[in-house]
């Protein structure tokens, strides 16, 4: 269970990006955040995992606050948080074991990193969740040497080499065609089930948001506009969440009809 309580996320003397925020988000569940740029929506995930130090506020996940947290304990914490982004973040000269393998330098000794010596476990896991994803017959091929869809599957490997206790994924589809785009949300809302994982999405794409996560949440100005089933949204809660915002910056994909009677 994620829990996060009146948060704040403030740059400088401007006005906060984030606005006494409140969200759970609980077990074996896929949430989606939408909401036109500079919503708030990237902040929100980069202040759970503390790539972004939250202004105030509480931010809990299974009852540990992680905005309390210093040094080794954070980073123990973050090992539980898997990232998934949406240029991929890997390391394109390295294998696909390798990137995998980096999914677990928060638990091995610095010289195992160092010498790429990886415990027999950690890479019998690596492959039996590559087979998963469809790319085991990729372990020993270069990244760079991979399609986008492959690559975030690399992404999402590496995130589950962590044992997380969440996934968060930032746009991670934005990168890809709209068929492989639907293959990666299929496979995070399986991957939800499977392993009992709650999983929190940054997505531009409203239909995608709808059909492949059990709810919304929308996004303006740092506030939360809307939080329910995708089936409640409608063209009232679309306007509540963009407002004035041009139709093609509304999430591409979107229905069609729901965008003209939002507009």
């Amino acid at each position: 269970m994620l829990k996060i309580s009146k948060l704040v996320k403030r740059y400088g003397n401007g006005d906060p990006v984030l606005k006494e925020l409140d969200l759970e988000v609980p077990g074996e569940s896929v949430v989606s955040i939408i909401g036109a740029s500079g919503a708030g929506k990237s902040t929100l995930l980069r202040c759970i995992n503390r790539l972004v130090e939250p202004t105030s506020g509480t931010i809990e996940l299974n009852g540990v606050e992680l905005t309390r947290l210093r040094g080794r304990e954070l980073r123990m914490a973050r090992r539980r948080i898997g990232m998934i982004f949406q240029s991929f973040n890997l390391v394109d000269r390295l294998t696909v074991m390798e990137n995998v393998q980096s999914g677990r330098l928060g638990y091995l000794p610095l010289w195992r990193a160092a010498f790429r010596r990886y415990p027999r476990e950690d890479i019998r896991r690596a492959y039996e969740l590559m087979e998963r994803v469809g790319i085991a017959h990729y372990a020993n091929k270069r990244a760079d040497e991979l399609s986008g869809g492959e690559r975030q599957r690399v992404g999402v490997v590496r995130a589950l080499m962590q044992n997380p206790e969440i996934l968060l994924a930032d746009e991670p589809t934005a990168s890809l065609d709209p068929k492989t785009s639907e293959q990666i949300m299929d496979l995070l809302r399986a991957l939800s089930r499977e392993y009992e994982l709650p999983v929190l999405i940054n997505i531009h794409n409203v239909t995608e948001a709808k059909q492949y996560t059990d709810r919304i949440v929308g996004m303006r100005y740092g506030r939360i506009m809307f939080d329910d089933v995708p089936d409640a949204l409608d063209a009232d809660a679309m306007e509540q969440i963009y407002a004035g915002v041009p139709a093609e910056e509304r999430g591409e994909g979107a229905d069609p009809q729901m965008m003209a009677a939002a507009g």
